[in-house]
């Protein structure tokens, strides 16, 4: 019978092999971590790699992240692959807390991996760890970290100096496709790491540089950009664990629905509009979760698609934040949401409200006026528009063909609006739609738009087609006359100055 004493605290083999179930959701979420150690060893780059290996008896994908941070002498690189093991230990200042993420990140998809570092590009070290030398029992500790000429490094590592990790024989990648993964992979690192890559760092994944995405529509990237912040950011001065204060920020956006509700489900599915409204949790610069938090009493609808929000907040606050050790999930406490879901409560039901609005506004402009029908009934009669004939990116595209080859005419929209522009209206062609703005702010379209008087609506109403005839003609006959710069700018001063006069004349 073995003493109590000399009882290891685990065992490695059985350990193993239930850290490779530790619950991370994706081969992103894995690769996030290998990402934030790079970014905390102050790497400005980092090179992500997939590769399927025909050349040996059977197929092997192999996963390298390569970065070019300060890099590990041996006892840090062999103690880098340690679980609990960190030179930053419980420290709040960065990414990392526990020691956990290397070695527990790569395991999740790899049954080996392999760390090669170098602080200067002189010498490297090389450490390993595989699972299945624990799981047969020829190895029941971490081999001490060896020496390697620095050729040997430099096959490895693309950068003069940092560290590579190597996941190899990755069982729960054998079956993926790595085209489709890859896409989806520039994604939502693109997205976890936004704030990384638009302060000036680098990630590239099989050699193409990601883009950032933001999931708040708002700044540039790879995905739709138009949202527009919907009040001021709040602050939140927050009394940390360890005693100290620390400020939680929290911003909303409003999606453009004018804009936007015509987008196919396709494009708002790809664009990640539709089911995807929620709240984006950002630590430390780097998104960890997403989902409907500090909502309070509040249930999301379909109208909460078109908002979103941004917490974002330091690590000393994780024990309130319920951050896992595999930063990827968020359970808030108490606590925290009595501080947040009140203002944030009341401003998603706001921001519900003005999405429900909006789209009320935009379903009663689609009905057509008698004047805009007649206008698209004789357009087919007209020379089209060379932009309109040659198609640009706007909806709905070109000119439709229709039985026999025959071109389609123009779709007509009148919108009231008001407009900087000095002009009573303001013609744009999308596409083969011809959106005329008629500004509110001018005096004719004060005075003509103006409410109709009692008992003479039928009068008024004819009197108003054939006026908005007259504006349609004008319209079209700009977007056929201005082909090039020049004539546009004589077509824009016609109408300012026409558009003066008549204010004048009305004054």
């Amino acid at each position: 019978m073995h003493s109590a004493s000399n009882a290891s605290l685990v065992v490695a083999s059985h350990f193993i092999e239930a850290a490779r179930d530790s619950g991370y959701r994706s081969l992103g979420s894995a690769l996030a971590e290998l990402i934030d150690n790079s970014f905390e060893a102050k790497a400005s780059e980092v090179t992500v790699r997939l590769q399927r290996k025909e050349d040996s008896q059977a197929p092997e994908s192999v996963v390298t992240v390569a970065d070019n941070g300060i890099g590990m002498d041996a006892d840090t690189c062999h103690n880098s692959l340690r679980f609990g093991w960190s030179s930053r230990f419980d420290r709040r200042d960065s990414f990392g807390r526990y020691g956990m993420g290397l070695p527990n990140a790569s395991l999740s998809h790899a049954r080996r991996v392999e760390v090669f570092s170098s602080k200067d590009g002189r010498s490297a070290s090389v450490s390993y760890l595989d699972a299945d030398e624990f799981r047969k029992g020829s190895r029941v500790t971490l081999p001490e970290a060896r020496r390697i000429p620095a050729t040997l490094f430099r096959e490895t590592h693309p950068f003069r100096r940092g560290t590579s990790v190597v996941w190899r024989k990755c069982d729960r990648l054998d079956n993926k496709k790595f085209g489709p993964l890859a896409k989806r992979l520039r994604t939502e690192l693109g997205r976890l790491f936004r704030y990384q890559l638009w302060s000036g760092k680098k990630i590239k994944l099989n050699g193409e540089a990601l883009l950032p995405l933001d999931p708040l529509f708002e700044r540039a990237g790879c995905g739709l950009r138009g949202a527009a912040a919907y009040g001021p950011e709040l602050t939140y001065e927050v009394a940390a664990p360890a005693g100290a204060t620390s400020i939680v920020r929290v911003r909303f956006t409003e999606l453009p629905v004018a804009e936007w509700h015509s987008l196919s489900n396709e494009q708002k599915n790809a664009a990640g509009i539709a089911k995807g409204a929620g709240v984006s949790i950002v630590r430390a610069g780097r998104e960890v979760d997403f989902g409907w938090f500090f909502m309070g009493q509040k249930r999301r609808e379909n109208y909460d698609d078109w908002w979103r929000s941004e917490v974002r907040f330091e690590p000393d606050l994780d024990e309130l934040f319920g951050v896992t050790h595999t930063k990827q999930e968020v359970r808030p406490t108490e606590a925290m949401s009595a501080i947040l879901s009140p203002d944030m409560e009341r401003i998603a039901r706001d921001l519900n409200a003005r999405a429900r609005k909006a789209f009320f506004t935009v379903k009663a402009s689609e009905i057509k006026s008698e004047s805009e029908k007649l206008a698209e009934r004789y357009d087919n009669l007209i020379e089209p528009p060379l932009a309109a004939v040659t198609g640009r990116h706007g909806y709905p595209g070109p000119l439709r063909r229709g039985r026999r080859g025959r071109v389609a005419g123009l779709e007509y929209r009148l919108l009231l609006k008001k407009l900087s522009d000095t002009s009573f209206f303001v013609p744009e062609l999308d596409g083969a739609r011809l959106i005329v703005l008629l500004n509110e702010q001018h005096p004719f379209v004060h005075k003509a738009w103006s409410p109709q008087p009692a008992g003479q609506s039928d009068i008024f109403k004819g009197l108003r087609n054939r006026l908005e005839l007259l504006i349609l003609g004008a319209a079209r006959a700009e977007v056929m006359i201005g082909k090039d710069k020049q004539s546009k700018l004589r077509m824009q001063r016609f109408r300012e100055t026409w558009s003066n006069i008549l204010a004048t004349f009305l004054s």
